[in-house]
């Protein structure tokens, strides 16, 4: 598998802010090799995402030209030369974050390189900053080249990855040059009879210097056994530090570093035969190597990254781990449990908490049964010795579903309260909700769960038995709400899916705030609102809050609820509403006589001295400025005046309604007053109440209901 590292790309615009910029696409053929032909020295020319076929026409050439190349941000640019990248009179060429595709040079031309040097002028430079070079496969020369008549002065290859490649990557032939290779990756660099590899890196000019650090070199063969992946003569002191060498498995056929002087330093070798088994040719200085297997995370895959236990961490010049630094993964601590199949999970990562510099922490959502504990990994890998606690069956086990923050210590010193001393789980804060989830048997179960996000002031109810719940229920808990005083009560709800059934109360004296045995259905991923105004009541049984009650009768597996932008607020009362007695007596309309008038005995209670007929339909309307509401209400529910509550009679009223009342409906109750149809009326008499008592107005004088004759 192709590793391909694009780690620069948030640097292009700051690497252009300054230059005269050229934009490229593959629109054009020879798009770049035309782009140098019209740049000057300082231009920076700039490659859009694509392939960029190069003919054999002619070279892509940097004549006499200071000129930069790179590819656009974010974007993968792979060119594919035909011909050599050629420098000439003193030309610097730069390549930034592009590929190479170097497999098909012209078979007619007899090209044998990709960046090579013309004759002529010197102080000729090459720099390569995150390029890709593969798919090399001449028999002769190498990617960069030189040789006596064609020479460079300095290369700088930095970030780059050299892979899949036959013969050399860089050979540097019969005269001075200055090489500095940092940072970068040569892998799965093979060679056959035909090719007779020197080196990876051979380098045979008689002056100059180089430098090669924090490389890694993987499965680089040499055919040449007394040479190795960097081969350099006598006359340059090299340096060679803090680089891997690995071979996939024993090999004598080379050595990983030929050189007869210099130095190499805090460098590892694995798999390597010659030299006592360290495959470093014994010239140059030798100081702090080591041998073993550096523990590539899946080197035949291309994944050259140190695991956990590597010998190469902490072992280069500076401290740092040895080899290409990208392949260095950051050791952090992760969540691990069978939420996460017991493998890392990057979402799982823990971040050190701002307020204890000695603790990781992590927001996280558990369910009842998850267990866990924290391991120490690099992100892909864990190490038998990095689990905390350590051991086996002491995982820290759930017992409700909901959101968590998991608090860690490393030193195991978290005291009371802390697992082993290692962690802690906090419940996040539900605000002023609450959840109670029952199953079928009223037990408690936790297995479903609510979040709360007080930024948002948004509660999530998520439903997760296999069996749904016969009761859910969510609280808002509010405040003590003043008697007599009005409230506006206002939410929105939002579910899913259609669920239907959903009851509202405000625990507050039970007062129901839908309209009696009324529920709401909510469609899916609609918004359901209310807001209306309500009464508050004292509610002895509750004297400290008062909680808004949500039910949920009908819920499934993975319904979701959201309820938010919740208002509790005192609000100035409207005008109660008017109760008339309607029927078949006044053809159900609201008439001034069947008014009726509050009970001053009794709060809330309603009455009306009137007369019956046997055979009459009646019920109560509420007449308010919004609607009218009737008790009871429906078609068809009416009570029907029978012989025994005919006449004359009292009729009272409940809007609350009395279960004692049932045989009439539930919300009045009629008294049948003795006497009073002694009292013969006419159109010129009269009713009226008078300190709670029915009184009769009749030829100018006033009566009681039993006919006596009262002073005015």
């Amino acid at each position: 598998m192709k590793r391909i590292f694009n780690l620069f790309a948030a640097m292009l615009v700051a690497l252009v802010a300054n230059a005269n910029v050229i934009n490229i696409n593959t629109g054009t053929s020879d798009a770049l090799r035309k782009a140098l032909n019209t740049a000057v020295s300082g231009d920076v020319i700039v490659m859009a995402a694509g392939t960029y076929e190069e003919s054999n026409s002619d070279y892509i050439a940097f004549t006499g030209k200071d000129v930069k190349v790179m590819a656009e941000e974010g974007a993968e640019v792979i060119i594919v030369p035909k011909v050599p990248v050629r420098l000439k009179s003193g030309a610097r060429a730069e390549f930034v974050n592009v590929k190479f595709d170097c497999g098909h040079l012209s078979d007619l031309s007899g090209y044998s390189e990709i960046i090579v040097p013309a004759d002529g002028t010197a102080g000729k430079k090459v720099i390569l900053d995150g390029c890709e070079f593969y798919g090399w496969t001449q028999k002769s020369n190498a990617i960069v080249h030189t040789r006596s008549d064609r020479q460079l002065d300095s290369i700088v290859i930095k970030n780059c990855y050299f892979h899949d490649n036959l013969y050399n990557c860089v050979s540097l032939k019969y005269a001075s040059v200055d090489l500095i290779i940092s940072n970068s990756t040569f892998a799965n660099i093979t060679t056959d009879a035909n090719a007779p590899s020197l080196g990876v890196i051979d380098v045979q000019s008689s002056t100059g210097s180089v430098l090669i650090d924090h490389c890694t070199f993987y499965n680089c063969q040499t055919k040449n056994t007394d040479y190795g992946a960097i081969k350099i003569p006598n006359a340059i002191a090299p340096v060679v530090s803090n680089c891997i060498f690995m071979m996939p498995e024993a090999y004598d056929g080379g050595r990983a570093v030929y050189n007869a002087g210099g130095e190499v330093k805090n460098c590892l070798t694995y798999n390597y035969v010659k030299d006592d088994n360290t495959g470093i040719h014994s010239g140059p200085t030798i100081t702090a190597c080591i041998q073993g297997d550096p523990l590539f995370r899946d080197a035949a895959n291309g994944a050259y990254y140190l695991r956990a236990g590597s010998p190469a961490y902490g072992a280069a010049t500076d401290g740092s781990a040895l080899g290409d630094p990208r392949w260095v993964p950051t050791m952090d601590y992760y969540l691990v449990g069978n939420m996460t199949n017991w493998a890392v999970d990057p979402k799982y990562k823990l971040a050190k908490n701002p307020a204890n510099d000695a603790e990781y922490m992590k927001a996280v959502l558990l369910y009842a049964g998850d267990e866990f504990k924290i391991v120490y990994s690099d992100g892909a890998t864990i190490d038998d010795s990095n689990w905390f606690p350590a051991g086996i069956d002491n995982n820290y086990q759930v017992t409700a579903s909901g959101d968590y923050t998991v608090y860690f210590r490393p030193d195991g010193q978290g005291g009371e309260g802390w697992y082993e001393g290692f962690f802690r789980i906090e419940l996040k804060d539900l605000g002023p909700w609450e959840a109670i989830f029952f199953d079928e048997e009223l037990n408690p179960d936790y297995d479903s769960y609510i979040t709360y996000d007080a930024t948002m002031g948004k509660v999530v109810v998520y439903i997760r038995k296999e069996h749904y719940p016969s009761a859910t229920i969510v609280q808002y808990a509010w405040g003590l709400p003043e008697d007599g005083k009005c409230y506006r009560v206002a939410m929105k709800m939002k579910a899913n899916r259609d669920i239907a059934g959903v009851s509202l109360i405000w625990m507050n004296g039970n007062k129901i705030l839908l309209e009696e045995n009324e529920t709401i259905s909510l469609q899916a991923n609609e918004v359901f609102v209310y807001d209306a105004i309500c009464t508050g009541m004292a509610n002895p049984a509750n004297e400290q809050a008062s909680n808004l009650i949500f039910g949920f009768k009908t819920v499934l597996p993975d319904d979701v609820i959201e309820i938010y932008d919740v208002v509790i607020e005192e609000a100035e009362c409207p005008e109660p509403p008017t109760y008339y007695l309607v029927g078949s007596m006044n053809e159900w309309a609201a008439t001034p006589e069947y008014l009726f008038t509050e009970n001053n005995e009794i709060a809330g209670e309603y009455m009306l001295a009137t007369k019956l007929e046997v055979g009459d339909r009646v019920k109560v309307v509420g007449i308010s400025e919004e609607h009218e509401s009737y008790y009871p209400d429906g078609i068809g529910n009416e009570y029907v005046v029978d012989a025994a509550h005919a006449g004359w009679v009292t009729v009272y009223f409940r809007p609350a309604g009395n279960p004692e009342w049932a045989a009439f409906g539930g919300y009045m109750f009629i008294d049948v007053r003795e006497g009073l149809d002694k009292v013969e009326m006419t159109p010129q008499n009269a009713k009226f109440f008078r300190d709670g008592q029915l009184f009769i107005l009749k030829d100018g004088r006033i009566y009681n209901v039993i006919g006596q004759k009262i002073a005015q």
